[in-house]
């Protein structure tokens, strides 16, 4: 089965598998039940998810202002890193931002585990960003 990528819809599995993608990121109150379904139903920002076998795996938060996209929140869980699946969820959520007009995307490096910058920024070079002042973008 290949992976596939949506827009999150509230489902008991997904609060489950946010649970497992989140949990070295997110406080436990950030983890309840109500609060990943806050994250879900949020009209501000959309949440995509990666799927694989009827499993959420990655998961990044999208915040559109006109041309512009901020994403934020993008991990894999730790047993199905190093795989290409967060680059195949970058991948199409970056063409769901071209069709809907969006010129640039962008991630702050700020509240970024300190462990975890390195390899962050390596990724992200490798998906086309550039770093400049703690913010990564690219041109879409």
């Amino acid at each position: 089965m290949r992976l596939s990528v949506s827009s999150a819809a509230s489902s008991e599995q997904l609060v489950i598998d946010l649970k497992k993608i989140y949990q070295d990121y997110l406080t436990a109150e950030q983890l309840t039940p109500e609060a990943l379904l806050a994250m879900i139903d949020n009209q501000q920002q959309q949440l995509f998810v990666t799927m694989f076998n009827e499993r959420h795996l990655g998961a990044v938060q999208v915040s559109i202002t006109g041309q512009q996209a901020q994403l934020s929140l993008l991990t894999v869980r730790d047993l199905t890193r190093r795989r290409g699946v967060a680059k195949n969820l970058l991948r199409e959520v970056e063409k769901h931002l071209k069709i809907n007009n969006v010129a640039q995307a962008e991630m702050q490096l700020t509240g970024i585990k300190e462990e975890e910058i390195a390899g962050l920024t390596l990724f992200m070079q490798a998906c086309g960003y550039q770093l400049s002042n703690a913010l990564f973008s690219k041109s879409l």
